[in-house]
């Protein structure tokens, strides 16, 4: 029992000892806990008081960060200059310029996406211009690129359009552009029921002051004078070894205010003279008639004053607005003075003359139905190199101011593309 005893006592003295030293361990302990604590206390108050705490310690590690990182991007930046072919880690939209890799010019076929409406728009972009310098990334900063500037700036395409439309102001299948008195312009469409001309104007030779027509190298045209008061007397042997073939003499005209049919004071001695002087003959009757009776009245008129002189060459219906006034046949629309021009070119013919319409492109196309008139010859009027009417003609009235020797001063030329005196 004794070794039970001291065992108890050793323990019991032993457990006295460790004791103090556990207390003193745990005073430590607080009074560190204590100090670190106010230590810690003191940094968070100071950073929420100056911003010097972690959060501004990262922020300025960011900042030296960035500083060196712009420094070694200005180096690099000054030793490669880049163009917008090297940017292409962009996300911008494809403006159509050609690519490295030399594979076509157009990465989208010639569109481009509008980035703000979605829109899928012609860029303008073509093979043609495909070897165009690359645009720089500082041109596209800027916004000087069709890409930016669509809304402010022609597309090229556009521009295209428009020089076709220029082009084909002559014919655009199946229709031609006609240009108003007052200079504004049409779009007519053209009839298949009527023949076109196949004339080849590249055969045309103008030898001031005549304009002639050849075919296989061989002339075929006739060239004629539109002679009437206004010229004055006239010398038909110079004018024929001018050059002229014909001559278009007016018999008279109905007034375009009063309707009074008035001769030309010159015709009978024109007529004569023409003769005379070796020339084939043709007449013309300027008329303000407002229906079929007057139109045959006129036609009758003229009948009657060439009777006894040997007219080979067209009678032809010229009719016209007056400029600066009011004329009879400006209360006409269309239909009538279609009805007009048919009354008086019926007689005619049925006299057993070739009758024949006067006129330029826009009163044949817009001011008559020349469906209705197709079976007469026309006398084409228009001052230029070369006609543009797409319809059969026979005559055409080229310059309507020209100088020719036999005639003191101004006349109109035409040129016949038919011998109408077989």
């Amino acid at each position: 029992m004794k070794l039970q005893n001291d065992d108890y006592y050793n323990e019991e003295h032993g457990s006295g000892s460790n004791m103090i030293y556990v207390y003193m361990i745990l005073i430590m302990s607080v009074v560190i806990l204590g100090v670190t604590a106010l230590v810690f206390w003191a940094n968070g108050g100071k950073s929420r008081n100056d911003g010097s705490g972690y959060a501004a310690a990262v922020a300025q590690r960011e900042a030296q960060t960035a500083q060196s990182g712009n420094t070694q991007a200005a180096a690099s930046a000054t030793e490669n200059k880049l163009t917008s072919d090297q940017l292409d880690i962009w996300t911008l939209p494809d403006t159509g310029r050609k690519s490295n890799n030399g594979f076509g010019s157009n990465r989208n076929n010639g569109t481009v996406t509008n980035q703000t409406t979605g829109e899928t728009m012609a860029d303008g972009s073509s093979d043609k211009n495909s070897d165009d310098k690359s645009t720089t990334a500082d041109e596209l900063a800027n916004g000087k690129t069709s890409v930016y500037d669509m809304a402010d700036k022609e597309n090229p395409k556009d521009k295209d359009d428009k020089k076709d439309d220029d082009k084909d102001e002559k014919k655009d299948d199946g229709r031609i552009q006609v240009t108003h008195s007052d200079g504004t312009k049409e779009w007519v469409d053209l009839s298949d029921d009527i023949e076109r001309n196949d004339y080849n104007y590249d055969n045309l030779k103008y030898q001031n002051p005549t304009m002639n027509y050849y075919e296989e190298g061989k002339l075929v045209s006739k060239c004629g004078a539109d002679i009437s008061a206004n010229q004055g007397e006239v010398d038909f042997a110079k004018l024929k070894k001018a050059g002229c073939d014909f001559v278009m003499i007016k018999i008279g005209a109905r007034g375009y205010s009063s309707g009074n049919i008035v001769f030309d004071k010159n015709y009978k001695d024109n007529l004569k003279a023409a003769k005379k002087g070796g020339l084939d003959i043709g007449v013309y009757f300027c008329s303000q008639a407002v229906n079929k009776s007057e139109a045959r009245e006129e036609a009758d008129e003229l009948l009657d004053a060439i009777e006894d002189y040997d007219v080979r060459y067209p009678i032809a219906f010229v009719m016209e607005t007056v400029d600066g006034d009011m004329a009879r046949i400006e209360a006409l629309d269309t239909d009538a003075r279609t009805t007009v021009a048919r009354a008086f070119l019926d007689r005619v013919k049925d006299s057993g003359y070739t009758a024949m319409l006067y006129g330029d492109k826009e009163w044949l196309l817009t001011m008559v139905d020349m469906e209705r008139l197709s079976d007469y010859d026309v006398w084409y009027a228009q001052d230029s190199k070369k006609p543009d009417y797409p319809y059969e003609f026979g005559m055409w009235q080229y310059d309507s101011g020209i100088s020719i020797n036999g005639v003191s001063g101004k006349v109109a030329m035409s040129m016949s593309f038919t011998d109408y005196s077989r």
